[in-house]
């Protein structure tokens, strides 16, 4: 029996976003990714979380999302033009967000990865978010967000897909247990409404 594409996608994520806490760079990936891009230390963190980190590209602030979910989280990695795993050929620019607040399994942080495509691939992004989730047992949804989908999975809904005109923003937590997806579904709307 062959792996789902999203599951695949969320294994081969955790992968990169373990790496990202470890010693995440260049060879961290197969092929040649654009460099790694390491958030800000501690001197100039308030400033750019005040800015939702702009000399990043992330379009979520690192205590914005802290807030949304009650948790402390930290940008751990950043790549640009990174390549999907799920949709070769397009490229996005991937964020990654740890938080070690509370421990999911075998300790491993929990992690969210928001990867943000613009132009004309932002359609495809879009249509592939909704048919991975039908596909692999998943419920589309709506959030209170403006344009934006949710997918459900076992009542728990921490991906989503916020939509405009040329350019998509898939937010998707990543090593969640079953008790901590089911907090972060009360609040998932909060997450997806601090992406700008």
């Amino acid at each position: 029996m062959s792996t789902p594409r999203r599951t695949a996608t969320l294994l081969t994520t955790a992968a990169l976003c373990l790496l990202a806490v470890t010693a995440c760079g260049p060879s961290a990936t197969t092929g040649s990714p654009a460099p790694a891009t390491k958030a800000p230390t501690a001197a100039g963190s308030s400033q750019a979380e005040a800015a939702n980190v702009p000399d990043t590209g992330c379009p979520l602030g690192v205590s914005d999302l802290s807030t949304a979910t009650g948790l402390t989280f930290e940008l751990g990695d950043t790549r640009q033009d990174h390549e999907l795993e799920t949709l070769p050929g397009v490229k996005a620019n991937v964020c990654v967000y740890t938080s070690s607040t509370k421990p999911q399994d075998a300790g491993d942080p929990l992690v969210l990865r928001v990867d943000t495509v613009t132009g004309a691939n932002a359609a495809t992004v879009k249509a592939n978010f909704e048919r991975s989730c039908t596909d692999n047992g998943g419920t589309l949804g709506e959030s209170t967000v403006t344009n934006t989908r949710t997918c459900a999975r076992g009542g728990n809904v921490i991906e989503g897909s916020i939509n405009r005109t040329d350019r998509t923003v898939e937010v998707y937590f990543v090593n969640a247990t079953t008790e901590t997806a089911a907090a972060l579904t009360e609040v998932f709307d909060k997450v997806l409404a601090s992406v700008s």
